[in-house]
């Protein structure tokens, strides 16, 4: 189930690219330990170093402006309403326990949106084979944070309460 993870929060406030850096930065430095656990036991071997590129992309043909980036397996898109975090380790990385990942893979998910929300809410979704694509375009064109929920919903049933429901769910949701 899932090729990937995607993390949705609803966007509180609006971030200079230097700020989204240190924030980014900053998550990097207070789970040094995890990243690096995350390196040797992932999937996706790589020297970990906390540093990210962010661009923005200015709006064109229709597409809204928007500010993107990546930094060691994970990637952050922040829309008009809404921001998405991504790691490329696979979804099912955050319940099945085999190479010992979840807990720090989850932590820094969840670290890296506590940065950026003072609210609870979260949705962490598996992407790929179309399970977050369509919610993905909703918040790239504006969706709000309940659109992306009720969409999720309607096309994936009752989210899980908590990380164990995973394997029976594609979903995880916190409002």
């Amino acid at each position: 189930m899932g090729t990937h993870i995607d993390c949705f929060i609803p966007k509180e406030n609006n971030y200079s690219i230097e700020e989204i850096k240190e924030k980014l930065k900053s998550v990097f430095h207070r789970l040094k330990s995890e990243y690096l656990h995350l390196e040797k036991h992932g999937t996706f071997k790589e020297n970990v170093n906390g540093e990210w590129w962010i661009s923005l992309i200015p709006a064109e043909n229709g597409n809204p402006e928007y500010i993107t980036g990546e930094g060691d397996i994970f990637s952050i898109n922040i829309y008009d309403k809404t921001i998405c975090f991504g790691a490329i380790e696979r979804f099912s990385r955050l319940y099945i326990n085999d190479k010992n990942v979840s807990r720090e893979l989850f932590k820094i998910l969840l670290e890296l949106c506590n940065e950026f929300r003072s609210s609870d809410k979260i949705l962490i979704g598996a992407g790929g084979f179309g399970e977050t694509d369509y919610i993905g375009e909703i918040a790239f064109n504006g969706g709000r944070f309940e659109q992306i929920c009720n969409k999720m919903t309607e096309l994936n049933g009752i989210p899980a309460n908590d990380l164990t429901e995973l394997k029976d769910r594609s979903w995880y949701l916190k409002k």
